[in-house]
């Protein structure tokens, strides 16, 4: 049996796994490893798999051989198609960066869908030549200590258990127990960075250079991680001085008071930060340069890096996670009972309570983000609603995913902060509640 990483075990164990299962030989060594572990463990598994829409077909071919392995094993199986090649072009990145950002949106869209998502984690088949590869790839394009560091074996809601093991041994379990997989004839081609340094740049590296390359890399990557640490520690009481706010995906800086530090620890203050809400981003010392050119800007402009937004307002610096799905399209609906997922937060809808806004049963709403114009009424008078989300210093990204409530071309409610007084003689009462966003939430 392969050297499975215990602590991933002890993660899981009474738990749910989403297995990323691409049908390669990585990801079908990892499922049935944690297959025969199910049982020990007491932990639920389901598939997922994304087709992307690359190699003439085959990845269909690929979908198919999943699609087979679950239903065998009787397990629920997720599938979503969408072109990475397309998505590269659309958004200026490369295909690698496109596949991995569509398939990490796929896994945490079926988790955010699951009641009890908190007990949920998405099992990756990275493996230890992924992570030589991943480290090295990070030190060409330019990286600091925390690119040095390399992926952990458990991080938020992923976990990845092969992460100590070789692609040799792997390949060597799947032949000596009769595993099935396909094969990515990408793997073999240089199209693609990761390709290259995997199937050019390491072999002459340890032919000519250092046979023991592997070695060497892994020691790095653990003196980085343990320098990261100390970093932290030494710097986590200071970092709670400063801080205004703090929750799953969003830290706010008194912007003043970080401003005050040294550039390495105003670095590492919000290096420390972005760790905590979002663990895969790895800034380059060149994107640092960007976030300290908008914590110093007087003007509210906001920088956008690797799903992480970076940002002033009202004397405040903020970083927090960006989330496509928080800016939700108009919706027209009727007033029913039930919970209704709008972004960042849940409409409640319920029997009158006389303490909410109160409207009956089958009323036509339209729930929607601001838009240009938008007036309120507050004290028989009306007010722009966007100087209203000023003085109640709702920042500028709040202000643009804040849910409205509109009946008959009114305002009646913009989550909790504001509802128009009409009485409470509906049958039906309506409010918004946040989504849960604990600290451990990706």
């Amino acid at each position: 049996m392969l050297d499975i990483d215990r602590e991933v075990l002890k993660k899981i164990e009474y738990k749910n796994v989403l297995i990323a299962l691409s049908g390669g030989v990585d990801s079908m060594v990892m499922f049935e490893i944690l297959k025969s572990f199910q049982k020990h463990y007491h932990f639920n598994i389901e598939i997922a798999h994304f087709n992307h829409l690359t190699r003439n077909g085959q990845s269909d071919e690929d979908e198919k051989f999943v699609r087979k392995i679950a239903a065998k094993n009787d397990i629920i199986f997720h599938v979503e198609k969408n072109s990475m090649e397309e998505y590269a072009k659309l958004n200026n990145i490369s295909s690698e960066e496109a596949g991995r950002i569509l398939r990490h949106k796929f896994f945490n869209k079926i988790i955010e869908s699951k009641p009890d998502k908190k007990d949920w984690f998405i099992a990756l088949a990275h493996n230890l030549d992924d992570q030589v590869e991943t480290i090295l790839m990070r030190i060409i394009r330019g990286t600091g200590i925390e690119g040095l560091k390399g992926m952990s074996s458990v991080e938020n809601n992923i976990v990845r258990p092969m992460l100590n093991i070789s692609k040799a041994e792997i390949i060597s379990f799947a032949e000596n127990n009769n595993i099935s997989y396909v094969q990515d004839l990408t793997n073999f081609t240089n199209d693609y960075t990761r390709n290259s340094i995997r199937n050019e740049l390491i072999p002459l590296i340890k032919k000519k250079y250092n046979p023991n390359f592997y070695e060497s890399i892994l020691s790095l990557s653990d003196i980085s991680s343990k320098q990261m640490d100390f970093v932290k520690n030494n710097l986590q009481d200071k970092i709670d001085d400063i801080v205004i706010y703090k929750d799953g995906y969003k830290t706010i800086f008194d912007k003043n008071k970080l401003s005050s530090f040294d550039e390495f620890t105003i670095i590492e203050m919000i290096r420390i930060e972005i760790d905590r809400i979002h663990s895969n981003y790895n800034f380059t010392k060149m994107q640092y340069n960007e976030i300290l050119k908008i914590l110093k800007s007087a003007r509210g402009v906001d920088l956008i890096l690797n799903g992480v937004i970076f940002y002033n307002s009202f004397n405040n610096f903020i970083i927090r996670k960006y989330n496509e799905d928080d800016y939700f399209e108009d919706k027209k609906m009727k007033v029913l009972k039930g919970k209704y997922d709008f972004g960042q937060y849940i409409l409640c809808i319920d029997d009158n309570d006389k303490k909410n806004i109160s409207l009956d049963f089958g009323d036509e709403i339209v729930i929607r983000r601001r838009k240009n114009g938008d007036r309120i009424s507050l004290n028989n008078r009306e007010i722009k609603l966007k100087d209203y989300l000023i003085d109640k210093k709702i920042d500028k990204i709040d202000r643009d995913i804040l849910p409205i409530v509109e009946y008959n071309n009114e305002i009646l409610l913009i989550e909790n902060i504001y509802k128009k007084n009409i009485g409470y003689n509906g049958k039906a009462s309506l409010k918004f509640i946040p989504k849960l966003r604990s600290e451990n939430e990706q």
